[in-house]
């Protein structure tokens, strides 16, 4: 008998474990998943249709936050999910080609993408110009001209290709689609000839031209000047600031630019280094290149010019001053600083923001910054048909609390 008998485990919940572990194996799923019968590229397709960015959709009660679908939701959803959102860059590809057709906002931050990273490139091309004039051996004078005949040779068919893809932007004739794509690929060329400084923290090309026009463009950080008022982009006004804070904020948006601009002189467009031009290209010819090159995006981005690179604050005129609160940004066109550090301004407001972040800086009696998203053009709109029934006390049957009848 003592052949037959056999040993009791010591614990019975063992004998449970491996029960139920064995019937866990018997009968674990051999089928594939339902999302498994997919080709990977039909899967990104579907999943293009519900994968909306970070501030795609602006609005509701709190419009300043950079949730979405493609960041916050598909990648919890699945192992597989989460590796086609982070591996794939059409996502972005998608929302770019959506948002620059739908919203001019976007737009202008893509060509302003572009500007910045030609701006870039000249910037560096100078620097490398100069290193390299200090080491470099004396030329004989047929090689230079050889070398200028060639170059010029280049900037020419460059100058002939860039005119080109200028027209197709701006033909009437071009589909609408084909201005997208375009602007796009110039953004991508953009990239891939002067890479920005979070190009390897992306997917891909695309999440690197969306993360650059979300931090340099949508988001916008500036001194604050706080006085309820009622304003209308595109309709100029004029204030006198006389408070030491507000003293301070204009010496500090009007430092970088000349003297003159601060004796109630027109103020010209300033893009750092380059304009107005930098004393470090030389007059006898050997950096005719560079100004060439810096000559012809400056003429090809006037536009920008005018409107992004003029001086720029903050006027908060909706209270309270907290997160979420609707504020404009100004831009300084005609300045006039007294001998007391008072100043009388000519602002144009261009733009509306909702304000993320308020908070005062120290040592400074009271001046406050504010960081802020933009507004879209729909968001703007709706923006100004509640200003305008706030200000005939008309309001909209919603109250304070719901300020806005923003989509």
């Amino acid at each position: 008998m003592g052949d037959c008998q056999t040993r009791q485990p010591d614990n019975p919940s063992s004998e449970v474990a491996v029960e139920i572990t064995d019937s866990m194996n018997l009968c674990s799923p051999t089928t594939p998943s339902s999302l498994s019968i997919f080709h990977e590229d039909i899967l990104l397709a579907i999943l293009s249709f519900v994968a909306d960015t970070p501030f795609e959709i602006v609005g509701g009660d709190n419009p300043t936050c950079g949730r979405s679908t493609l960041t916050h939701t598909l990648p919890l959803v699945s192992k597989q999910f989460y590796r086609l959102t982070k591996e794939h860059d059409i996502f972005w590809e998608n929302a770019l080609l959506r948002l620059v057709k739908k919203e001019s906002m976007w737009e202008d931050g893509m060509r302003r993408f572009v500007f910045d990273s030609k701006c870039d490139k000249i910037r560096s091309d100078i620097l490398e110009r100069n290193h390299n004039r200090n080491r470099r051996d004396k030329r004989t004078k047929n090689n230079r001209l050889q070398e200028q005949r060639v170059q010029a040779e280049v900037d020419a068919s460059s100058q002939m290709s860039t005119t080109s893809n200028v027209d197709n932007l701006k033909s009437d004739n071009t589909d609408n689609t084909a201005k997208e794509e375009a602007l796009l690929q110039q953004a991508c060329d953009a990239v891939e000839a002067f890479p920005p400084h979070n190009f390897a923290s992306c997917s891909g090309v695309h999440q690197c031209i969306y993360k650059s026009i979300v931090h340099d463009h949508l988001r916008y950080q500036g001194p604050v000047f706080y006085m309820p008022s009622a304003i209308r982009l595109g309709s100029p006004y004029g204030l006198h600031f006389f408070e030491p804070r507000y003293r301070l904020l204009m010496s500090e948006v009007m430092a970088p630019y000349p003297v003159s601009a601060r004796r109630g002189e027109r103020i010209s467009p300033m893009v750092p280094s380059l304009l107005p031009p930098s004393n470090n290209l030389r007059q006898n010819g050997d950096d005719d290149d560079i100004k060439a090159d810096l000559l012809n995006v400056l003429e090809q981005n006037q536009s920008l010019l005018g409107k992004y690179h003029l001086p720029t604050f903050i006027h908060a005129h909706q209270s309270p001053l907290r997160k979420n609160t609707p504020a404009t940004i100004v831009q300084v066109r005609q300045c006039m600083v007294s001998r007391d550090g008072s100043a009388d301004v000519y602002l144009e407001p261009i733009a509306y923001v909702w304000i993320d972040q308020v908070f005062e800086r120290p040592g400074t009696g009271g001046l406050y910054e504010a960081r802020g998203i933009r507004m879209g053009k729909e968001a703007s709109e709706a923006y100004e048909r509640w200003c305008g029934m706030a200000h005939l006390s008309m309001g909209d049957g919603r109250g304070r609390a719901q300020q806005l009848p923003i989509p």
